[in-house]
């Protein structure tokens, strides 16, 4: 019988015997850490080309019932950003906008043809007033936003403020809706 030979790495984990626990997981993070350098041109995730689509459905979700719940804008930079989709009602308390405290909010209103576009954002961070809120619901109704998509994944205020801008380089609003 005949075995298959592995391609040498140069990487090898030696036995830390004496050692506790967070020494191998140190030493196994740092050999990781290792081997990513080494082989990053392997391990990188492909952006997306400049002229792929900035906002679609999630594909992963087609034809479920899930579907129309979810939403993914593009950035700039490429990445994407998934949303949650709120439909505005307007018999309700903030159109039906749910209340986060540390978000992005994408007022969006669709075409005839279902395509969405970007009304306004509004960046929810927590301390965010109920009169600034209210005044961004009302703005964005007045635009014709007909859904909110909310992104929750992003980290802290600055990178919520990079995510805004991000989408915002492609798909600009229709108009500003309140006053810098």
């Amino acid at each position: 019988m005949t075995m298959t030979q592995r391609p040498q790495t140069g990487l090898t984990l030696k036995s830390l015997s004496g050692r506790g626990d967070s020494a191998r997981a140190m030493s196994l993070l740092f050999l990781l850490r290792r081997w990513r350098e080494k082989n990053a041109t392997m391990v990188a995730r492909p952006r997306a080309p400049a002229d792929d689509a900035s906002n679609t459905s999630l594909a992963s979700l087609a034809g479920g019932d899930l579907a129309e719940r979810f939403h993914s804008w593009r950035g700039r930079s490429g990445r994407r950003y998934i949303c949650s989709v709120f439909r505005v009602e307007h018999h309700t308390e903030d159109a039906g906008l749910p209340d986060f405290a540390a978000a992005i909010v994408i007022a969006v209103k669709t075409d005839i043809a279902g395509n969405r576009q970007v009304v306004g954002f509004c960046q929810c961070e927590h301390g965010f007033g109920p009169v600034a809120r209210a005044a961004f619901v009302t703005a964005a109704i007045a635009a014709g936003a007909q859904q909110w998509h909310v992104h929750l994944l992003t980290a802290d205020p600055q990178k919520r403020r990079a995510a805004i801008e991000d989408i915002e380089a492609l798909c600009r609003p229709t108009r500003e809706l309140l006053p810098a």
